[in-house]
């Protein structure tokens, strides 16, 4: 099959490598859409060092179609059009986390037999664990349903901190992670949903959505929440920007009295805790990383049914489309979202 290699850095290679054949309980998925996600751009940034041994194969956000089905799966077969939870996701199924629900947080986290597995969506195929794989409705498209994961994140975000129909939420960075974030909320019943972004195209994009944008570069952006929400700030502040930090403190300051601070966004170094901040205040800090189940529901299922129910809206975020020929562009458009006023970039191998 055709993949896409990574070498280190932005050095992508697409060669040819053996087809993998499912064993038992796995499923190959023939790839028709695969998303450029945030972290796989550490690696192109050279923000990761090599796979030792030789290139690596990537791709977890990924929907295609079953062609090969191995021993003891009776849930799939050939033919069904899929969306993915991918390999890295799967627990080791035994330990306290993944008892209670809690996969992601195993310490076994996408291991099999000793050795790491994990999707090949910038690929032809990829195998899958048919306990991972989910049959799609027929109007949900292949392009909508590979992003599920990143909507999966927010429902996640949502677990960690739900709402109710009189509380607002504050989504800090308008990136795919922080506008899926946005759209689950708004769905979930938040009385208002505002979305803090730097670039002219999120800022239309947050709207179009439905939500209130404000252009952090033409304001304080604390000001504004305050002056947002009568100086109360907002129950609910999903922080997704991460990085070097410079939104860690504005993101505690937003937050109302016996507000929640949700964590999507990766840092790059130690933070200082403000505590003075929130202590008297009571502001409680959740640290979102990925997602796994909800009350024994796949947050993946839940993002799924949400996409069949009509509640999100996929197309707003995926702006771009390359071959998988193309990969280079693509990656180099998702890292240079300035001047490619790219949101979400789509793989088609």
């Amino acid at each position: 099959m055709k993949a896409a290699l990574f070498y280190g850095g932005a050095d992508i290679r697409v060669e040819t490598v053996p087809t993998p054949e499912p064993g038992p309980g796995e499923v190959l998925v023939r790839v028709l859409a695969a998303g450029i996600c945030g972290s796989d751009l550490h690696g192109y940034r050279g923000n990761r060092p090599p796979t030792p041994g030789g290139p690596r194969l990537n791709g977890h956000e990924l929907a295609g179609e079953v062609v090969a089905v191995g021993p003891e799966v009776t849930t799939l077969k050939v033919g069904q059009r899929v969306g993915v939870e991918p390999r890295h996701l799967i627990g080791c199924g035994v330990c306290r986390f993944c008892r209670r629900g809690d996969y992601h947080l195993c310490a076994y986290l996408g291991q099999r037999n000793g050795k790491q597995v994990h999707s090949t969506g910038f690929a032809e195929y990829s195998l899958e664990d048919a306990a991972k794989v989910f049959p799609l409705p027929d109007h949900v498209s292949i392009e909508d349903a590979s992003i599920l994961d990143v909507y999966s994140c927010g429902v996640h975000a949502l677990h960690l901190a739900p709402v109710t129909p009189m509380d607002s939420v504050v989504v800090y960075g308008a990136g795919a992670i922080g506008l899926t974030a946005a759209e689950v909320y708004a769905k979930a019943g938040a009385r208002q949903v505002i979305v803090l972004a730097n670039r002219p195209h999120t800022l239309a994009a947050a709207e179009k959505l439905g939500m209130t944008a404000i252009d952090v570069t033409a304001c304080d952006p604390v000001e504004a929440v305050q002056d947002l929400t009568g100086g109360q700030g907002v129950e609910v502040v999903v922080e997704a920007v991460g990085g070097r930090g410079a939104t860690f403190e504005p993101a505690l300051q937003m937050a109302a009295t016996g507000g929640k601070v949700v964590f999507i966004g990766m840092y790059s170094q130690p933070q200082a805790l403000n505590m003075r901040l929130i202590h008297r205040r009571e502001v409680s800090l959740h640290p979102c990383w990925s997602y796994a189940l909800w009350n024994g529901v796949p947050e993946f299922k839940i993002a799924l049914d949400m996409l069949a129910d009509g509640l999100l809206q996929p197309q707003v975020l995926i702006t771009h489309r390359f071959s998988l020929d193309e990969i280079g562009a693509g990656f180099a458009a998702a890292d240079d979202k300035g001047n490619s006023n790219a949101i979400k970039v789509v793989i088609n191998p």
